[in-house]
């Protein structure tokens, strides 16, 4: 079938009109406004009237009312029914879940008040007075220590690989309510007491465990001592009790109501509630304070009913043939509770301890080796700021 014919504009490209004389049509772009009828703008939006308008904000403000409404609801109903479920615990039948529930309240720093919702001062202080450990005054007997040359495969020129990992030996613990771990040491010369600083100040924040260790290029380490922390908000800048850091005593302030736990110059562990002059006359060089003594020459420590509540955990012992015992628990944690004190002096007595001390615990619980944080800790920030550290060179 014969096409229709177009006209000659149509036949022709822009140029080839060009060539022939014709002018090529000129398609007409269409305006921003394509799609509307012409002659007609888009329709303004009409603004709210002043009435819209507090209706409007009215409705946002109810709105906002109910969800916050909805949850203090909640927060109420949670804090009541945890008050409900603490008053079973303490009041409830069974004395030994309320004793370790208070024990374990009072010995963390942001839950001390909690059992006195419950009891009384007086009723507090009996729970305390049949849960306890009994402390152990004896006096540390260096002659039970007898260090062993190294064997073959402990001496650094025979050993395979490097020497730092050789001298040193980590467990892992696992029991009913603790996870943690054991760090053995064998030279027990390579063991000290790092310090953020040697004269304390609460001017001055503490360091945490591994700026504790990087400042003394140490391999690995454990918390130390007590430290000022009013209300659980101390920044960790000054230790309490008698301090000793490489041979030289710190301006820690040196109360004999922690019991001290250290290093003489013979590298044999001394425990015991000793002063700052006692302390210079065994000549002591590094120590931190704390406690209770949880093994003295080679006697543990006894406890009535559950001794302690369970928390994180750290601790320090020696061994017979001088090897350092350094104790790190994991508590307040769905897989770890944390450990009693009873806990502590049957791990020290199960790894040979001959002298073991209590060290500062809760969130100050950490260990540290080659460059890591071995355990979890339980402060959401990371590892809490300390003024003192027993580390290993």
């Amino acid at each position: 079938m014969e096409q229709p014919r177009t006209s000659a504009t149509e036949e022709f490209s822009g140029d080839e009109a060009w060539a022939t004389g014709e002018t090529a049509p000129v398609k007409q772009e269409k305006s921003a406004g394509s799609g509307q009828k012409s002659g007609k703008s888009a329709p303004k939006k009409k603004k709210l009237s002043e009435k819209a308008r507090k209706r409007r904000n009215k409705h946002i403000r109810r709105v906002v009312g109910r969800i916050l409404l909805y949850l203090f609801t909640v927060i109420i109903i949670l804090v009541v029914g945890l008050y409900a479920l603490l008053n079973v615990v303490f009041r409830g039948p069974s004395q030994t879940a309320g004793d370790a529930l208070t024990m374990m309240l009072l010995e963390s720093s942001a839950g001390k008040f909690v059992p006195y919702l419950y009891y009384t001062d007086e009723e507090v202080a009996a729970i305390q007075e049949r849960n306890k450990m009994v402390e152990l005054e004896l006096e540390t007997d260096t002659s039970l220590i007898v260090f062993n040359k190294p064997a073959e495969s402990d001496d650094p020129e025979t050993a395979d690989g490097p020497a730092e990992e050789d001298d040193i030996v980590v467990d892992e613990l696992r029991g009913a309510t603790y996870h943690g771990w054991m760090m053995i040491v064998k030279d027990p010369s390579r063991v000290f007491l790092g310090v953020c600083r040697m004269r304390f100040s609460d001017d001055y924040a503490g360091l945490r465990l591994p700026d504790l260790a990087k400042k003394y290029d140490a391999v690995a380490g454990i918390n130390g001592g007590a430290f000022a922390d009013p209300n659980g908000q101390g920044n960790g800048g000054v230790a309490v009790g008698v301090t000793f850091s490489e041979g030289q005593a710190t301006n820690a302030y040196a109360t004999t109501d922690y019991t001290m736990v250290g290093f003489d110059q013979n590298n044999v562990l001394i425990v015991g509630k000793l002063s700052k002059a006692q302390a210079e006359e065994r000549g002591i060089r590094d120590s931190a304070a704390f406690g209770p003594a949880l093994v003295v020459n080679g006697e543990p420590a006894q406890f009535s009913g559950v001794g302690s509540g369970l928390n994180p955990r750290t601790a320090i012992g020696q061994r017979a043939d001088g090897a350092v015992l350094m104790l790190v628990v994991d508590g307040r944690q769905v897989n770890s509770p944390g450990a009693s004190m009873a806990d502590l002096v049957e791990i020290m007595v199960r790894y040979g301890a001959v002298n073991a001390c209590n060290l500062d615990g809760g969130s100050s619980s950490n260990m540290y080796y080659n460059g890591e944080m071995l355990n979890d800790g339980v402060a959401i920030t990371g590892s809490r700021r300390i003024p003192t550290a027993f580390l290993v060179r």
